[in-house]
């Protein structure tokens, strides 16, 4: 994490030092955006193998984000405090991807809020 944040600071982007341990590539580290899915993977202490996807939520890359998905046996979708609202009205990114997660047979579906830091 040391570096994560180090070289978070580095670019002037202190704040995406927990986003850069997923965002690997320079294009996504420059824009500030997920731009390809990212797997990671570790053991829980009882021996569950676990593996995290972390995929795309800008509207550009919503066939990246379906290609993450179709993998997936559950979902988190992170919705901004800011533009909550905003993401479940008609068109809303928000309300797209979980109708995008729910056809692909996805139902245990976790909405959690982030940016709580900003309101």
């Amino acid at each position: 994490m040391h570096r994560f944040a180090r070289d978070a600071a580095a670019c002037g982007k202190q704040s995406f030092e927990y986003a850069w341990v997923l965002d690997e590539g320079s294009d996504e580290r420059e824009r500030g955006v997920t731009i390809d899915v990212c797997v990671k993977h570790f053991t829980t202490p009882k021996g569950t193998r676990v593996t995290l996807l972390d995929a795309p939520g800008h509207k550009d890359f919503v066939p990246n984000m379906l290609l993450g998905a179709v993998q997936a046996d559950f979902a988190i979708v992170l919705a901004d405090v800011k533009d909550f609202d905003k993401g479940f009205t008609r068109g809303g990114q928000t309300k797209e991807h979980i109708r995008l997660l729910r056809a692909l047979g996805i139902t245990k579906i976790i909405v959690a809020i982030n940016k709580m830091d900003l309101v």
